[in-house]
Formats: structure tokens, sequence, C-alpha cells
């Protein structure tokens, strides 16, 4: 769908303390919107920055909360407010990801039937792998990050939702996981790609194990949500998807493995790490308090 025809897609995007690059990011796929609904999960909100997101040439409803509840809860806020208005379709982002070139989801809104319950664009670094393993404009696909996907907004409805009590980490397994449970399809585009960023890179030089390495570092207290999230979604769907279950575990080792030999402050990592563990065997959920 180019800007200029009639638009029948809203979005949502997620804040926590943005930056003003988020600006730029918002403008790369603002034309194709109604509506993007922006949900500020920030404590401590810049409010120039927000002044000049909701002058933007566009309809912006602007949420704050005045307290992080956490990526599935905001995604869920947007989706409901967008169906209230009767969008059948939610484009969801990151505040750090954004669209390249002019290309966006074309044919979306015609050759996408409710069988399908989201479609993503392609992160630019496996832009390569989707041309060689897909030869169709739309190719069906396991999972995809909750960022840079229009979803279908009767499926989010249908499965329940993104899971709160997640509050982060693997929300987006799980709802792919719940959607594919239900019989919906995912699919991915080869024509649209997105740009995002995940953590921050790091040049370990504190051992023989790390000397040149580059290789991305996540805050001590995602490991915390890592740890007990990726051992919720293998004891939730242990007999639905065992497949997937023994990748993650796998994740989850090479995590631990990654800890040890590579990540400075270890004790500290270590700590949250084993703290999500404990949660997980206590069944505590939802946002890190303790």
């Amino acid at each position: 769908m180019k800007p200029g025809n009639k638009k029948t897609l809203a979005g949502c995007i997620v804040l926590y303390n943005p930056t003003n690059s988020v600006i730029k990011n918002i403008e790369s796929y603002l034309p194709f919107l109604n509506t993007l609904y922006v949900i500020d999960n920030t404590e401590c909100v810049d409010e120039e920055l927000i002044k000049k997101i909701k002058l933007l040439d566009a309809e912006i409803v602007y949420i704050q909360q005045g307290d992080n509840k956490g990526i599935a809860w905001a995604l869920n806020k947007g989706a409901a407010l967008a169906l209230e208005l009767g969008y059948q379709w939610l484009l969801t982002m990151d505040q750090d990801s954004y669209f390249l070139g002019n290309e966006f989801f074309d044919s979306w809104h015609t050759n996408i039937n409710y069988t399908i319950g989201l479609v993503a664009a392609s992160y630019t670094n496996d832009y390569d792998r989707w041309q060689k393993e897909y030869s169709q404009l739309y190719n069906e696909i396991h999972f995809a990050v909750t960022s840079g996907n229009i979803i279908n907004l009767k499926s989010w409805e249908n499965v329940g939702g993104f899971e709160e009590k997640l509050f982060i980490d693997e929300v987006d397994h799980d709802y792919c996981l719940k959607l594919r449970k239900h019989g919906f399809k995912i699919l991915i585009s080869k024509k649209v790609l997105m740009g995002h960023m995940v953590g921050q890179l790091y040049n370990g030089r504190n051992n023989e194990f790390t000397e040149n390495k580059i290789f991305i570092l996540h805050s001590p207290l995602r490991y915390y949500y890592i740890s007990r999230n990726v051992l919720y979604l293998c004891k939730k769907y242990f007999f639905t998807d065992f497949d997937f279950i023994a990748r993650r575990f796998y994740y989850l080792i090479k995590a631990l493995v990654k800890i040890l030999l590579m990540y400075p402050d270890k004790v500290i990592y270590l700590g949250f790490f084993f703290k999500g563990i404990k949660d997980f065997a206590l069944s505590r959920y939802n946002k890190y308090d303790h």
C-alpha cells in the first residue's frame, strides 16, 4: 500500500526511555498508517521528545503509564484500542526498529486472509537467507519477533493476546506458538526490510576466550527474564512442540556458557540468571521487583 491510498492500518509503538532517534524510526512507517498508538512505559518521561512525536503529521494517540508494565501489556493495549475502532490489522513496532527504503507491505490488504496470524518484515541481516530459502513474496515461517509485524487482530483476540506475565523476553515466541496452536499461519515478506537494534555490541578483551570477539551484550536484568521465561515456555509447550523446546533449552545453556566464558561482571549476570530460575520454580512472574 502506497501513501495516498486509502489506509486501513493502525500501528503501535512501545516506548521505554527513548532517544531522539525514535522520531526518524516512526517516520519510516507513519505514512502507511491511519492511527499510531504510542504506548509509553517510561517512568520519567522526556516531555520535549513526546511533544515532537505528537507533532508528527498523523493521528497520534499517546498513552503514558508512568510505570513500566512490559512489552506484552503495551502491545495488548494498542491492539485492544485498535480493535475498538474497527481496525482488522495492527503494525507492531519497537522504538529501535525502522523500515528501509520505500517498500512496505504493499499487498497485505488484498492477498492476506484471516487464516494468517501475522506478517513479518525481514531483518536486513537475514535478507540473503530469505532470498535463498524462499521463492514467494510471502513465505511461511514458525516464529517472528514482535517488532515489524502486521498482526491480525481477530487472531490476537482468538488466542488471548500477548502473555503479559512474561513482561519482556519470550513474548514473541509464546505468541507465535499460540497462533500456530490455533491454526493461524505466520508469514514473512522477502520484499519488506527492517532495521532493528538488539542489545549493545561488546568487544571482549578480558580473557583468552573473548579476545577480539564482538558480541551482543544485554543488561544483567535481561538474563533474569531470559532464564525464567525460557523455562516457562519449556514447561508450557513441552508436549505440543518438543522440537522448539529442545532448541530453546539449548539457547538457555548457550547463554549460561557465554556468561561464564565471555561476559564481564560474571557474578552479577549469574545472580540474575539464577534468580530467574528460582522465580520460575516458585511461579513468580511479571516485573522483577526483588
